[in-house]
């Protein structure tokens, strides 16, 4: 199976009361509301849905659905499935509701409804590329973000954990603490006290701490040089890298490597 795949898009201009259901479905579906208003009925619960709103169908889950009298519902709809299809939908307003409400302003409004558009284009056209039409599936499923305010006392522990993911991922590059504090969306004093409330420790001890262990880590691999090492881990060069490393660790990384290789030969 596919990590995410989508199956078939597809749209349609509903007559006035026009229903489906109470029906099941092999896959996951997506509906996009594109004009008129409608309801989506699961597990018991009504839902009122208008132009930018979505309802996600999970596989064998009985919904059903139903155009307005007086102003039946356009929608457009994906259906799609895969061996990530959860974890992707995770990062989503679906992680933990059925339904995306589209939020009162016609920036987002048209945003969600061009790029709904945009996934049946790339459908329609007899030479798509998967890939193609997957990223544009996933675009629209990145608007579809949950409007709740979080609580304040949770910002601080997502901050962190979004500065950390950015380190994670880009440890090897020549990144600031301002960078990670723009990506993360705060000021890199307010950064700062984060990290030293949470960690003990500041976002530049942390991001040099991630750079040594990922250093030892690589060290225990033979196949790699300490220059490859040095760059791999975001050093400037090999000589500034055994330096950090020496302070860090109480050798160098060459002796390091010696002393893993003997533990090794002795166990």
């Amino acid at each position: 199976m596919e990590p995410l795949a989508v199956y078939f898009c597809g749209s349609e201009q509903c007559a006035p009361g026009h229903f489906f259901g109470p029906a099941v479905r092999p896959h996951y579906l997506i509906h996009v509301v594109l004009q008129g208003t409608g309801i989506y009925q699961r597990k018991e619960q009504t839902y009122q849905l208008g132009p930018g709103d979505a309802f996600l169908i999970s596989p064998l889950e009985s919904t059903y659905y139903q155009a307005d009298q007086e102003h039946p519902w356009k929608y457009a709809w994906v259906g799609f499935d895969g061996s990530m299809t959860a974890q992707v939908l995770e990062s989503t307003c679906f992680a933990k509701a059925c339904v995306y409400r589209c939020p009162d302003n016609s920036e987002t409004l048209e945003a969600v409804l061009q790029q709904a558009v945009s996934v049946l284009k790339v459908f329609q056209r007899a030479d798509h590329h998967s890939l193609t039409l997957t990223g544009a599936f996933l675009q629209l499923l990145g608007l579809m973000q949950s409007h709740e305010p979080a609580p304040a006392e949770s910002y601080p522990k997502q901050y962190l954990a979004k500065a950390k993911e950015y380190m994670d991922n880009n440890y090897s590059y020549h990144i600031r603490i301002s960078d990670i504090a723009s990506f993360v969306g705060i000021d890199r004093t307010y950064l700062y006290r984060i990290f030293m409330e949470q960690e003990h420790i500041s976002p530049k001890q942390y991001l040099f701490q991630l750079r040594i262990r990922t250093a030892v880590s690589m060290l225990s691999d033979s196949r790699y040089t300490i220059t490859e090492i040095a760059y791999s881990c975001g050093f400037q060069d090999a000589s500034a890298f055994c330096n950090y490393f020496k302070k860090a660790m109480g050798v160098t990384p060459r002796q390091f490597r010696i002393n893993l290789e003997l533990a090794k030969a002795h166990s």
